[in-house]
């Protein structure tokens, strides 16, 4: 996996660039668990990749790209093909700028590229599917985003305020209502705006937020503290609440969490055998 963040005025909007070529197949599935952004995903080849929502099994097959939208519970990939993938992770609420539409209309969804892009969609993954080097790659998508990128790049103040309060690196975590209240906002009107430009809602988000928290101290250190210890430091009223949210945007409890490594907190691995039929 080779990383790379853009300068300006791209920096505003993407958080990095990823490519990464597989030497071979996965055999594997697993549960991709939400983070609260969006992701482009575009595949250096034609080989079909698969994914489906819940544990339903339901497979939906995409080729070349994709996006994934905010989401507010986990889904399944895999197994993977192997070859080169690039993509793309948009900084929280940044996303429409260079996508083209409010976040809002991304939720829980997964928009291919010709559905996104049309033949402009198609054209970039020919020129992408060119490219030899990371670095190459890289370049495409970095003049393609810069040509796509509309005014405004900033999101409304409410819902950055509301975003520096629940910063990652922060880890005590202020409800809902309190920065609603901070804003000077009616709730309603705070929702309909955070909404618009995250995808979420301020609770969907704060959820995934809480849960995040917990997934990357499991991946880091699994011995870290005994679950209730974690659960207090990431803001769960206690072991219990923790517990419930995890099954629920994790697909798995947090003792039965296994990912992919310790940087990749969000990618749960799961064995073919222990799905559903």
């Amino acid at each position: 996996m080779i990383l790379h963040r853009p300068g300006p005025p791209l920096d505003m909007v993407v958080e990095y660039f990823w490519w990464q070529r597989r030497a071979r197949p996965t055999d594997h599935r697993e549960h991709n668990l939400p983070t609260g952004k969006v992701q482009l995903i575009i595949a250096l080849h034609d080989a079909e990749f698969r994914w489906s929502a819940g544990r339903t099994l339901e497979e939906v097959r995409w080729t070349r790209g994709i996006v994934h939208g905010p989401q507010s519970a986990y889904y399944l990939t895999g197994p993977k093909p192997q070859g080169a993938t690039v993509g793309v992770c948009f900084r929280t609420g940044a996303g429409s700028a260079a996508l083209g539409l409010p976040l809002g209309q991304l939720t829980d969804l997964h928009v291919t590229l010709e559905e996104l892009w049309g033949v402009r969609g198609c054209l970039l993954h020919e020129r992408l599917a060119a490219t030899t080097t990371p670095e190459s790659a890289f370049a495409v998508l970095e003049a393609e985003l810069a040509i796509r990128l509309r005014i405004p790049l900033l999101i409304h103040p409410a819902v950055a305020h509301a975003l520096s309060r629940w910063a990652p690196d922060i880890p005590d975590i202020t409800s809902v209502a309190a920065i609603q209240r901070e804003t000077g906002y009616s709730a309603k009107h705070f929702i309909a705006q955070f909404r618009r430009a995250i995808g979420l809602t301020p609770k969907q988000y704060l959820r995934t937020r809480r849960f995040g928290i917990v997934a990357r101290r499991l991946a880091a250190d699994p011995a870290r503290g005994t679950l209730a210890e974690l659960a207090q430091a990431a803001g769960y009223a206690d072991q219990a609440h923790m517990t419930r949210d995890f099954r629920a945007l994790a697909g798995i409890s947090p003792t039965a969490y296994r990912p992919a490594a310790t940087t990749s907190a969000f990618h749960h691995v799961v064995d073919d055998a222990a799905l559903p039929r």
